[in-house]
């Protein structure tokens, strides 16, 4: 007979077989830090919050800090537009500490730039139902 054609290759897939960005997030089994800038036109805070959201959701949730804090005004790469404030939360992450100066602390200014800390998962539920589904693309 005539040879067989080769089999079609296997589904792509992220990481771990996960099937979206939000299962592949849910995989993470460390801390997280999500220091987004509020004025980001392309990973947006909605992707901050749906990212945070599926890390608060992961199997591992109850042992590992999940954090999203937003820089204002800061764009898509807050370290360089907003150094001081960066440096400062990464430095107090990276000790252990929460990223803002009092654990109970919601906002807090470093000069010009101000960071707003999510503190309940309600803040991080789609504001919007133009949110919702914009990030319901990403399970």
């Amino acid at each position: 007979g005539s040879p067989q054609p080769a089999p079609p290759p296997p589904p792509a897939t992220l990481p771990g077989g996960a099937g979206g960005f939000e299962a592949l997030l849910q995989l993470c089994g460390c801390d997280a830090l999500l220091l987004y800038g509020a004025d980001d036109p392309w990973c947006s805070p909605p992707f901050g919050r749906a990212a945070a959201r599926a890390l608060t959701r992961r199997a591992c949730a109850g042992e590992r800090r999940t954090e999203l804090v937003l820089l204002s005004p800061a764009g898509h790469c807050p370290h360089h537009e907003a150094p001081e404030a960066a440096n400062a939360i990464l430095s107090r992450w990276v000790k252990g500490q929460p990223p803002l100066a009092s654990a109970d602390a919601a906002t807090e200014a470093f000069g010009r730039v101000s960071a707003a800390r999510a503190q309940s998962e309600g803040e991080l539920e789609p504001r919007t139902p133009w949110e919702g589904l914009l990030t319901g693309m990403l399970s």
